[in-house]
């Protein structure tokens, strides 16, 4: 059987999930485009194949994202911190879940207040080995990451977590590492700031989302794709049943813990992203 009708009976026997990681994904890591990705994104929206954003970014910049994407699923913001689905999804509100607006929401963490007065104290332990977002601003934000204006204003509205940009050695953030887990706090490096977690990650959302389109559709098995590039991601890739490491220009591949397959693209972002989904599902695109 050929990859291309392996991919066809693939997407004809199962309802797959498409979870992916953005920054060094699905979008550049330099420039932040998506355009090599678009032709596929149109086919997966004509096949009914969810692509549900799970990300470090905020719903802010999300709800932005997906007007770009002309996206309409579900999305996992903040490292896995709170879900966000579509209350269309749903005649009625999922058990679990608040009220936002235009979503029903599953939070797993706490609010961005408590990781503010955690850092707070954390920089009288630490003095002058890193900042977050709260402190640099808009402008701060915007000299470290290369966003405009109103991307970094849209990524300082963090609701459930606060990025730390480290500028200490090392050994002072092993011991700052530390400190962090006696209070029951680690760390998870994306790429480029430290994100704080008290125990969500990106897989546990995965898995509460696997589950929420499962009692959708109770008889139709479910198979999920999981596509990231740096550690960050571990947890969504190996929450997954096909892990796709995306090449990254800047960093060595994520290591992973998993008896599943792992795919690993030829190309960086969002070249590679459409090329090893194409290839696995049995789309064509281009010539």
């Amino acid at each position: 059987m050929t990859e291309n009708q392996q991919g066809k009976l693939l997407r004809s026997s199962h309802q797959v999930l498409i979870f992916t990681d953005l920054d060094g994904t699905l979008l550049d890591h330099y420039n932040y485009n998506f355009q090599p990705a678009i032709s596929l994104l149109h086919i997966l929206e004509e096949a009914r194949i969810p692509v549900i954003p799970v990300t470090s970014k905020t719903r802010a910049e999300l709800l932005s994202l997906r007007k770009e994407l002309n996206n309409k699923d579900p999305f996992v913001v903040e490292n896995g911190a709170a879900i966000f689905i579509p209350k269309s999804f749903f005649k009625s509100q999922p058990q679990g879940t608040d009220e936002c607006e235009e979503f029903w929401v599953r939070s797993f963490a706490p609010r961005r207040s408590y990781w503010v007065e955690l850092l707070e104290q954390m920089s009288e332990r630490f003095p002058n080995q890193f900042t977050y977002f709260s402190k640099l601003g808009t402008e701060g934000i915007q000299e470290f990451t290369g966003l405009s204006a109103e991307d970094a204003q849209q990524a300082n509205q963090r609701e459930y977590s606060e990025p730390v940009l480290w500028f200490g050695d090392d050994i002072t953030k092993e011991k700052f590492r530390d400190a962090l887990l006696e209070e029951g706090i680690w760390i998870v490096e994306g790429g480029r700031f430290l994100h704080l977690s008290n125990g969500c990650d990106k897989g546990k959302a995965v898995a509460w989302l696997k589950a929420f389109y499962q009692a959708r559709d109770p008889d139709m098995p479910i198979h999920t794709i999981a596509l990231g590039d740096s550690h960050n991601d571990v947890s969504m890739l190996e929450a997954c049943d096909q892990p796709i490491i995306i090449r990254s220009p800047t960093k060595h591949p994520p290591q992973l813990r998993t008896s599943q397959s792992i795919i690993q693209s030829h190309l960086s972002g969002p070249e590679g992203w459409a090329d090893t989904i194409s290839r696995y599902l049995g789309f064509r695109i281009g010539n």
